[in-house]
């Protein structure tokens, strides 16, 4: 094979190869499956405290306990609920955002929400 057309060949390659990459996006596309660890800390919080999402992308939500005490992840709007999670344990579950907008996940054992165990979800169009 000549130089030059092992060179154009290659070119060819690299732009298919670029323009795959960019149609997928950085967590596999819009609406593709994405997979989060959420933690759970005794300091009342939410690692991460933000989360966001497309409508109509699956997240695949594991809830890590990385505290001394119990702790869980809601989500109203969405029917979601994980936990409650004992201390050095996971919970995993799934579920699929079908409007947009901005959501609160937090912690509903007694006291926790209240101590500011909150998270947001963002849900894009």
């Amino acid at each position: 094979m000549n130089v030059k057309l092992h060179n154009r060949l290659f070119g060819v390659g690299l732009l298919l190869l670029l323009a795959l990459t960019a149609c997928s996006g950085a967590n596999g596309g819009g609406s593709g499956a994405m997979d989060i660890t959420v933690e759970t800390l005794d300091t009342f919080r939410f690692s991460p405290a933000t989360l966001t999402a497309d409508v109509g992308q699956t997240l695949n939500v594991t809830l890590n306990n990385t505290g001394v005490l119990e702790h869980n992840f809601v989500i109203d709007e969405f029917n979601v609920s994980l936990g409650p999670v004992p201390a050095g344990q996971t919970s995993s579950g799934s579920f699929t955002p079908n409007a947009a907008g901005s959501y609160t996940y937090y912690c509903n054992v007694p006291g926790h929400r209240e101590a500011g165990m909150e998270g947001t979800l963002t849900v894009n169009p």
